[in-house]
């Protein structure tokens, strides 16, 4: 329902349904919270936004959003459409306001059923998001702590890290180098575990920038846990409250963990120059690598908040399809795309263009290769087993772990081949058997389509002499 936007009146307030308000008067469901308009917002009419006691963030028009807004348990539907129609110069009767609170409030999980009760809402399930999430730092924790990291977003110390930022970077690279680093580290088992942990702490860090950006705009962040990107783990923070801040906070936001890596770069260097411990430079130099991965708008890494909050599209992967549907020149354009303002699809329209390419390809690329890295993976991780076994027969510990760490590390990425492509396949085989329902030409060409990649995987992966052998060196 397109309608103008209003005013909010207390948009950044928490409500709450309280006791058992009269099922007659519409009321919240129990704590949804009102974020106010979308600042900065990539639409033409910018949507208000609502958090879901789950964490989802719902967009909402501005009659919905008012309605939600009125919806306090202090009024029936007759005083909420009475003062509605006043806001909005329509008329807007209590039979109106029921059907938009029963018919899209309710379903969307914002205002509770007639039963008082919120409604289950299946909450969506992005193929490239962080799955198996465990929090780990309470909020109350963060909120200290941020507390203590804040003054390191005051403007002047921002300048001097970055200015020192890159004048350690001039002598790490220009004259110093980091060969004596990578030596000293690979030589020593017990220095490999060192640099694992200093990874570890530096990915916790970097997430209390996000968290302290969040906080140092004016929002609250959540709590702090670990899950599973793909397979790999990582660590995340529950920063929705971001979206009531501006373009501006959303994006300091996002560059906040990088501010926070450089930061941790700058204390490793400091440690180096009081100690000359060589491996610690080397930390210096994976964390850049790692900074840079950060900014691929490709996954769901921070380039690509940022490229989201650049564009004021807070769900760019959802709108792929519609965009690419809306390349078509005889079809008509989805409501997804034509509501975005005009620069804004077409930034939106270039990052599909470069996205969809660019993932096709990576995953061609895993299903062709993935015999010889399941073999040289098995191969590999055999070979760390046998390494575990000397070791503790010698027992030499710091060696058991490192060779424990390196099987691990080994055999994550074909568990997450495997489970990625389990993941693509039933999404794919769940949308094509519900597009071809009651359509017999429809459904014939999906059955031959998956007989024919069935076959075609069957004859990539069938164990034939030699497509499982290791990757060996020289290899390209």
């Amino acid at each position: 329902m397109a309608t103008q936007p209003i005013q909010e009146t207390q948009a950044t307030r928490q409500l709450t349904a309280v006791g058992s308000p009269d099922n007659a008067r519409p009321h919240l469901a129990r704590g949804v919270e009102l974020l106010g308009q979308y600042k900065g917002s990539g639409f033409k009419e910018p949507p208000f936004l609502v958090r879901r006691p789950d964490g989802q963030i719902v967009q909402l028009p501005g009659t919905l959003y008012a309605i939600a807004e009125l919806a306090d348990g202090s009024r029936d539907s007759a005083t909420i459409g009475e003062e509605l129609s006043q806001l909005l110069r329509r008329g807007l009767d209590a039979d109106a306001v029921d059907y938009l609170v029963r018919e899209k409030l309710v379903p969307l999980g914002v205002m509770a059923a007639a039963n008082g009760r919120a409604v289950e809402v299946e909450k969506p399930d992005p193929l490239l998001a962080l799955k198996f999430r465990a929090r780990v730092v309470p909020r109350w924790v963060v909120r200290a702590l941020t507390a203590v990291f804040r003054p390191l977003f005051f403007g002047p110390v921002v300048l001097a890290a970055l200015g020192a930022f890159v004048a350690f970077d001039v002598w790490l690279f220009g004259i110093h180098g980091v060969a004596q680093g990578i030596r000293a580290t690979l030589s020593n088992p017990t220095l490999i575990l060192m640099l694992v942990g200093l990874l570890i702490a530096s990915a916790g860090f970097h997430e209390f920038g996000h968290a302290t950006a969040c906080r140092y705009g004016g929002a609250e962040a959540g709590a702090m846990g670990v899950g599973l990107y793909l397979v790999w783990p990582a660590f995340y923070t529950d920063i929705t409250d971001s979206y009531r801040l501006g373009k501006g906070g959303r994006l300091r936001t996002d560059l906040g963990g990088l501010y926070f890596n450089a930061l941790f770069i700058l204390a490793t260097g400091a440690v180096y120059f009081a100690t000359r411990f060589e491996p610690l430079l080397l930390v210096a130099v994976v964390l850049q690598l790692e900074m840079i991965m950060q900014f691929m708008p490709f996954l769901r890494m921070d380039g690509y908040y940022m490229v989201a909050d650049l564009t004021g599209v807070p769900d760019l992967f959802s709108r792929i399809k519609p965009i690419l549907a809306s390349l078509v020149p005889w079809k008509r354009s989805d409501e997804r795309v034509s509501q975005l303002k005009p620069w804004v699809r077409a930034t939106v329209t270039l990052w599909v263009v470069l996205v969809v390419p660019i993932l096709l390809f990576q995953l061609s690329v895993i299903v062709i290769a993935a015999p010889r890295i399941f073999g040289t993976a098995w191969s590999s991780f055999g070979s760390q087993i046998g390494q575990v076994r000397l070791a503790w027969d010698g027992g030499r510990t710091p060696s058991i772990a490192v060779a424990v760490l390196k099987a691990a590390l080994l055999a994550l990425p074909a568990l997450g081949i495997a489970y990625t492509f389990a993941r693509v396949g039933r999404r794919t085989a769940r949308s094509a058997w519900r597009w071809s329902d009651g359509r017999p030409a429809r459904r014939t060409s999906v059955l031959f389509l998956g007989v024919a990649l069935a076959g075609g995987l069957a004859f990539l992966w069938w164990p034939r002499s030699g497509e499982y052998r290791p990757i060996r060196p020289g290899e390209r």
